[in-house]
């Protein structure tokens, strides 16, 4: 099996390549084929293989060089003595037979274990002929197999304008199909394994970009989400906010999501500071996913009250991740979270906010499955998890999730709400929500001080308070 060398496509192939099998990596231009052909071969020349690139373009493949210096997988070292590049359009001219002979030979005087072919379109339009094209795939494929050879071809060209699909479709081994989508302002990079013989491959879209490190493959966690019979535990993760953590009868269960509904500076992520502290005060590893506020406004607000994080993340004990909400790829940072679990293995997550992800999802059909494997993977590891939400109201439609991608990511939901009683603000939360756990359902104040969070003792009775504009009961108000 050959490895491609561009981090996650082997995964979404299946595995890889398997030797001496024809890859046609098709997609318009732009779209990043030649970059990826050129990392995947400097990757075999500099695993010890020998790559041959040959080019069906008028420009000398020397040009594309100076383009990819900027990459680092780049080496130059490598070039003449284990990646060899040949031009073929001289050749082409004189026949496909002239072609595929010259690729063999040089192909037995370098030993060459890879072979790219970058243009078939080049091709097609010296040689429209669809029965002389599919022969000289079949037979140039056919040839190198023998050799050891395995076989990437690139094209822009998916189908004839009738929609007749290209002889290269039906001749290849497997199709990798590479796109550019405008969304909005921003253009999305994505990458489709659309065929892989006799492989697992991993079908459908799957997030990729281009960067100074070359190509990077990010896939739908859906696809790689493997639903195991696991359910919560029982043991109880505290929050470590005492009077909260009875409400919930010791914390939530672990395995859990707990997502923390409410409006803007309510005290949500303070909250979230709290448990993962707490956490970290038991030596249980946390992590820290943040999209408004970076690690330093973090440990920083954690100080402000009391609670020092930073030296847990000095011990090793908290990791967090800080990605702007701008140009958000959900893909990109859903995995960037799945391998730090599976490499950090912690037992706390707290993530601020789940909105921002929602926001990153541009196909809405997507949420509810995405939700699914979300929570799914963090529960299959054991992990127990706080996340965020902002809400305007505190009842109504705003918080009936049960209709929502949302019902199937937590199973337990916090209330945080300001209300107005007799001409001050006063700060209430309520657990409205434990699945497979009893907890209390009255109504708290709380405070924010410089100790953080503390919750208090139930609430003056109070008709109305969820709503915001709390009142006295009827039997208690003044009749004037």
């Amino acid at each position: 099996m050959l490895q491609t060398g561009v981090p996650n496509l082997d995964l979404i192939l299946g595995g890889g390549i398997p030797e001496g099998d024809v890859l046609l990596v098709v997609g318009p231009a732009g779209s990043g084929k030649t970059t990826l052909v050129f990392q995947m071969a400097f990757h075999v020349a500099s695993s010890g293989g020998k790559a041959l690139y040959a080019s069906t373009l008028s420009e000398p493949p020397t040009r594309l060089l100076r383009h990819l210096r900027g990459f680092s997988f780049f080496d130059e070292s490598l070039i003449g003595q284990r990646l060899f590049l040949v031009s073929t359009y001289p050749t082409i001219k004189q026949g496909l037979e002239r072609v595929a002979d010259a690729l063999i030979q040089a192909v037995k005087e370098d030993q060459a274990t890879l072979v790219i072919i970058d243009g078939l379109m080049a091709i097609r339009d010296l040689h429209p002929d669809t029965p002389e094209l599919r022969s000289f795939i079949y037979e140039l494929g056919a040839t190198l197999s023998t050799l050891g050879c395995t076989v990437l071809l690139t094209s822009s060209e998916a189908e004839r304008p009738g929609g007749e699909p290209l002889p290269e479709f039906t001749m290849a081994d497997g199709i990798l199909e590479l796109s550019r989508q405008d969304i909005g302002t921003r253009t999305v990079r994505t990458v489709r394994s659309a065929k892989m013989r006799g492989l697992p491959n991993l079908l459908g879209l799957h997030s990729m970009q281009i960067t100074s490190h070359g190509v990077t493959v990010y896939p739908r966690i859906e696809s790689v989400f493997q639903p195991a019979d696991i359910g919560m535990g029982p043991e109880r993760l505290p929050i470590g906010l005492p009077e909260l953590d009875e409400m919930m009868r010791g914390g939530p269960l672990q395995g859990s999501v707990t997502l923390l509904a409410g409006a803007l500076g309510t005290g949500k992520t303070l909250s979230c500071l709290h448990f993962i502290h707490e956490g970290a005060r038991r030596g249980e590893r946390g992590l820290i996913v943040g999209f408004r506020e970076n690690a330093r406004q973090l440990l920083d607000k954690a100080r402000s009250f009391g609670l020092d994080l930073e030296s847990a993340v000095k011990e090793g004990l908290v990791v967090i991740i800080h990605r702007p909400p701008v140009d958000l790829d959900i893909d990109q940072i859903t995995w960037d979270i799945w391998c730090q679990v599976q490499r950090f293995s912690p037992r706390r997550l707290a993530l601020d906010s789940i909105a921002d992800l929602e926001a990153a999802l541009f196909d809405q059909r997507r949420q509810r499955g995405y939700m699914v494997a979300l929570a799914g993977s963090l529960r299959s590891r054991g992990v127990t998890a706080l996340m965020t939400m902002e809400v305007a109201q505190a009842v109504g439609p705003e918080l009936d999730f049960s209709d929502t991608p949302l019902a199937v990511l937590f199973e337990n939901l916090l209330l945080y709400r300001s209300v107005e009683f007799r001409g001050e603000l006063y700060r209430i939360l309520s657990v409205t929500k434990m699945r497979d756990s009893d907890y209390d359902h009255s109504i708290r104040q709380y405070t924010i001080t410089e100790n953080g969070l503390k919750v208090l003792t139930r609430t003056e009775t109070a008709e109305g308070v969820l709503m915001g504009i709390a009142r006295l009961p009827a039997e208690m108000r003044v009749k004037r």
